[in-house]
């Protein structure tokens, strides 16, 4: 279980909860980008490693993809999508889950 002051990852049961309490509907490809990132938590997951195990080897080139659900993951989780404070993408390289320990006090 990973909780945040806005959301709880619970990966056994498969299930995202914000703190008002409403399920967060993810769709199968949605939650293997989340389970990835969350498993490797304040690790760089590459754009590369992430495109291979959610889409697969022919996809390896193919950033839209990655670009477009991590949008949509942000959408859903983040309280500020546009300045996000979980899923940190670094350009070109890849993205990293900043677990709540990882946060400062003022976040």
């Amino acid at each position: 279980m990973v909780e945040t002051p806005d959301f709880r990852i619970d990966l056994v049961t498969k299930r995202v909860v914000l703190t008002s309490g409403s399920d967060v509907r993810l769709t199968p490809t949605e939650w293997h980008l989340l389970e990835i990132l969350v498993r490797n938590a304040g690790r760089l997951v590459s754009q590369r490693q992430l495109l291979q195990e959610v889409w697969g080897p022919t996809y390896v080139d193919q950033s839209n993809y990655l670009r477009q659900f991590m949008a949509q993951l942000r959408r859903k989780l983040e309280p500020d999508p546009i300045r996000p404070r979980y899923f940190l993408t670094e350009p070109g390289m890849g993205v990293r889950f900043v677990p709540p320990a990882a946060l400062s006090p003022s976040e």
